[in-house]
């Protein structure tokens, strides 16, 4: 996990230090020459192409950013979550997302039945079982 995260902090940073020197470049000013009255550009090079193209370029940095920041993260947990529905087996000890320990008494299609004390018995849903608690 902290890999993942070192990761994120370092492509977050490129993304800054990108932008600021796009935006940097972009505010340079194109260079003329005036030749007999009459005003011609020179081609400035990066900042030429930066001034047609700043618009695209800004919206590519944005999706690199939303995907990297919320699309990447949250398919990773709801995969998690689906490896773990699938993985209950009878017997298992859970923790319920309200905080509610159990152990699997019995397995449905959507519901499960949790023993939680001698004689008590619940029935949730398999979406509410936040993770396996450790022997």
């Amino acid at each position: 996990m902290r890999l993942s995260k070192r990761i994120t902090s370092i492509l977050i940073i490129s993304i800054l230090v990108i932008s600021i020197g796009f935006s940097a470049v972009a505010c340079l000013p194109i260079a003329t020459s005036e030749k007999e009255g009459a005003q011609t550009a020179e081609p400035g090079g990066f900042a030429d192409i930066f001034a047609s193209y700043g618009t695209w370029v800004w919206l590519a940095i944005l999706v690199v950013a939303f995907y990297f920041l919320l699309i990447r993260p949250q398919r990773t947990r709801s995969k998690k979550a689906q490896e773990l529905m699938s993985s209950l087996q009878r017997g298992d000890e859970v923790v319920t997302i309200g905080g509610i320990h159990g152990r699997i008494k019995d397995i449905r299609e959507d519901v499960i039945i949790i023993t939680i004390a001698s004689g008590v018995d619940i029935k949730i849903n398999k979406s509410a079982v936040s993770k396996k608690a450790s022997k």
